[in-house]
């Protein structure tokens, strides 16, 4: 996590402070970053250093004198996975905006495959749906065939989104820029060539 993410998610987190003291808390940890890059620590270590924010939250929080436990919304899991997903696109958006063609091309093939995986896993739905359509043709109920599909699209819709959001958090989690160093050829000059000019 970077600054600029670690100081949105403080804010976020934060907003039931005043004004003055979420600026007043925010400028304690601008501080302390700035201070430490200056020793040159990674600014990824830094954050890190702190410990979670959710750690960093309950202590600011208790300074002011509030019940972390009762401000403090609890995510489910779900929540946090969204949210965690969101966190690689944003993420895979910015890489992408600093790589070159070539890096973005191979970016793009591995979502083209993750999204072929995704299509492929509605064949066992289709199947699915078509043997409970056969079974029902029997009842004779109205629209419990439609119901039925409506049931499985649904499943399968949970399902891929859920697959989907692992899958592309794990591969591109860890993305980075591809920095290409320039170098220039350096020529080799002995002291002879130096003593012929």
């Amino acid at each position: 996590m970077n600054q600029e993410e670690f100081i949105k998610k403080l804010k976020d987190k934060l907003e039931i402070l005043t004004p003055e003291a979420l600026e007043e808390e925010i400028k304690i940890y601008e501080l302390e970053i700035e201070r430490q890059k200056d020793q040159n620590i990674k600014e990824e270590a830094i954050i890190k250093s702190f410990g979670t924010i959710e750690n960093i939250v309950k202590k600011i929080l208790n300074k002011h004198g509030i019940n972390p436990e009762k401000v403090m919304k609890k995510e489910s899991l779900l929540y946090k996975k969204f949210e965690e997903l969101f966190e690689v696109i944003h993420r895979v958006v910015d890489v992408m905006s600093k790589n070159e063609l070539k890096e973005n091309i191979k970016i793009v093939f591995d979502l083209l495959i993750l999204i072929i995986f995704i299509s492929l896993i509605k064949i066992p739905f289709i199947l699915i749906q078509n043997l409970g359509d056969s079974l029902l043709s029997y009842i004779d109920i109205p629209y419990s065939m439609d119901i039925w599909g409506l049931i499985v699209d649904l499943i399968y819709i949970v399902i891929s989104v859920i697959i989907f959001a692992n899958i592309f958090t794990k591969w591109f989690k860890n993305l980075k820029v591809a920095k290409k160093i320039k170098t220039k050829e350096l020529e080799s000059v002995t002291l002879k060539d130096n003593e012929k000019e």
